[in-house]
């Protein structure tokens, strides 16, 4: 199935493949280290790369190659293309009310917290 946005998805499977090979890569490094595999096997970083690129390599090609993940990564990106978007105007002024009501709730909350501590330190 080729579609306009046949790239994006490519670019998706890899980048996903490359976060999943890290993943692959991270763990067996732990396994070494916790099962001192370094003293077992000569040259265990090289192994360790190996499964890390292969299993990353796997999950591309299984992810590349089935129909139903290309069909529905190409109805995600053609919803996402209908999305409309706030301007960098509108994106401003809401990160800015953003701001101003977390210090807002901050001090409201940190009074809050001032006077109850108060009243428990006098009560006991």
């Amino acid at each position: 199935m080729e579609s306009q946005f046949q790239k994006w998805v490519t670019l998706s499977y890899v980048v996903l493949a490359v976060m999943a090979g890290y993943i692959v890569f991270a763990l067996s490094m732990r396994l070494v280290g916790a099962y001192d595999f370094e003293a077992r096997f000569h040259n265990v970083d090289l192994i360790v790369r190996g499964i890390s690129a292969f299993a990353g390599g796997l999950l591309f090609l299984l992810l590349w190659r089935n129909d139903n993940a290309n069909q529905f990564m190409n109805e995600v990106l053609v919803e996402l293309s209908r999305v409309s978007w706030p301007t960098q105007k509108e994106t401003t002024s809401a990160t800015f009310v953003v701001i101003v009501m977390v210090l807002i709730s901050g001090m409201v909350l940190g009074l809050l917290d001032y006077f109850w501590t108060s009243l428990l330190k006098w009560i006991l």
